[in-house]
């Protein structure tokens, strides 16, 4: 089939948010913004917020950022892959509204997006790291970024005014905070800034450098219960996908094999030198971290920025047998927010406000006394980081996968997240297509309050059957409300005619 046809049959879901009255901010409050964001760095692999590998991970400056501000636990991204993500954070926009719902696509850098804005309102606006988007960066006074993924050692930077890649010797961690630093350092002292400060760390191939690149040689470390997941009473989804560790490729990361054994063998076996490369990576970009902000406790600038640590998606870390992304389970759609200022935010606090990677843009703009776009359909969480959660925030979050089986073989879906319940279609192909996917859609109903790891599918639970229509009710609600109800893809409105209810 026609990959741009694909491409456009999958394109299915949208947003869940309204805008809200601004938080405004006076000239004088102005503040300065640092946004600093990890790939893939999952919120199991950072020690604030616990589990079992908290002892490990050791994010110590990430940590701090938590004890002194506000950790959110119920962050989601609506499209958990790098570059829509990457694109919807600018734009506040869905994946069918902003252009990119699959990896490889162009991005339209003349649509509005919210450095540009803040370029326009009187902000210095830079960007130093991974961008991953199809076009070079617009609205940015300064940029030095990565061709698609970069590599780890001596990376290579498109930079703004040359036309040739520029390499920079040295660790892609540790160059990405120097040209931060850099920009700090140079900037107008009498604008306020907005740097995205953009790490590879810690996508594949998780690489790491001295000190941390030998820790655990010679120890195991914990597994997640649900390592050797069997996919029993769930989707064909969850069992065919080419997201177990058994399956993973020397080009995704060069790891040992053993010989003559069952698959759930090799799982174990993977899943521990994995989990090692993935834990060391995060140690050097929690470093790194650290690095950017002790410049700005030396420079005075530590109370006076906001500070963002987030991450484009979360990432399974051998839960239910998984690496990378992509799914709508919690590992990988869940995305890590710790966000510091003093000025607004009380130290060691936590929010459970259903927040999406739609949210961000509209909440920096917000936070600059900016006016937030009709067409942006994020909504600022300002109120919420002040301890003020309007009462008609939402209750649900909407996720769309659109890349379907073109890359490690996950369907295509899409499903709402409540704050203890889940519901998930894997619509597949459009009619017409089953001889490339033979596989007939399917649902999957979780009970997130009852089964947290969600093992267990109990969408024809007849005990569940009232809540499963409630929801179904609420999707539609929300596709129609954000213009995405598929309409322009009649293959697609079919298939739900069919399946649906």
């Amino acid at each position: 089939m026609n990959s741009s046809r694909t491409i456009f049959l999958l394109c299915l879901l949208a947003s869940i948010s309204c805008q809200s009255p601004s938080e405004k901010v006076t000239e004088q409050q102005r503040p300065n913004i640092l946004f600093i964001m990890a790939d893939d760095h999952t919120t199991q692999a950072i020690s604030a917020y616990g589990g079992i590998f908290a002892d490990y991970a050791r994010t110590e400056n990430i940590d701090q950022l938590a004890e002194e501000g506000m950790l959110f636990t119920n962050t989601y991204c609506t499209n958990a892959i790098c570059s829509p993500s990457r694109a919807t954070i600018l734009t506040g926009k869905y994946s069918h509204k902003n252009g990119v719902r699959c990896l490889g696509q162009d991005f339209d850098g003349s649509q509005t997006t919210v450095q540009a804005l803040m370029q326009a309102g009187g902000y210095q606006t830079a960007i130093f790291g991974k961008w991953h988007l199809r076009s070079l960066p617009t609205g940015f006074d300064d940029y030095k970024v990565l061709p698609v993924q970069g590599r780890y050692q001596d990376p290579q930077f498109h930079e703004k005014g040359t036309d040739s890649l520029i390499t920079h010797r040295g660790w892609s961690t540790d160059v990405i905070s120097q040209m931060t630093i850099d920009f700090l350092e140079q900037r107008d002292p009498d604008k306020p800034f907005l740097a995205f400060c953009h790490y590879k760390a810690t996508h594949d191939p998780w690489a790491s450098r001295p000190p941390y690149d030998t820790l655990w040689e010679n120890e195991d470390l914990p597994e997640p219960a649900n390592l050797l997941d069997d996919y029993a009473n769930r989707s064909e989804a969850a069992k065919r996908t080419g997201l177990k560790l058994e399956r993973m490729n020397q080009s995704t990361f060069p790891h040992r094999r053993l010989e003559g054994v069952s698959d759930l063998e090799q799982r174990r076996y993977i899943y521990q030198q994995y989990i090692k490369s993935f834990l060391r990576c995060g140690r050097v970009l929690d470093d790194n971290v650290g690095k950017v902000i002790q410049h700005l406790k030396e420079t005075g600038l530590y109370d006076n920025t906001i500070i963002i640590y987030t991450a484009d998606q979360g990432h399974f870390l051998g839960e239910h047998g998984y690496f990378s992304k992509r799914f709508m389970y919690d590992e990988a759609m869940r995305m890590p927010l710790i966000i510091r200022y003093p000025e607004w935010i009380n130290a060691g606090t936590s929010n459970t406000d259903l927040v999406m990677n739609a949210d961000f843009a509209p909440t920096l703009l917000d936070m600059a006394g900016l006016s937030v776009p009709e067409e942006m359909q994020g909504r600022s969480f300002l109120a919420n980081l002040k301890g003020r959660t309007p009462e008609d925030w939402r209750t649900a979050v909407y996720y769309h996968y659109w890349q379907h089986l073109l890359h490690r073989e996950v369907a295509a879906h899409y499903g709402i997240r409540t704050k203890d319940r889940k519901l998930i279609f894997y619509y597949g192909l459009p009619l017409g297509q089953t001889e490339f996917d033979p596989t007939p859609p399917e649902w999957e109903f979780f009970d997130l309050e009852a089964d947290p790891a969600e093992m267990r599918n109990v969408y024809d639970d007849p005990a569940y059957s009232a809540e499963v229509r409630q929801l179904k009710q609420l999707l539609l609600d929300l596709q129609e409300q954000y213009e995405d109800r598929g309409q322009q893809y009649p293959e697609l409105v079919q298939v739900e005619k069919e399946h649906f209810w």
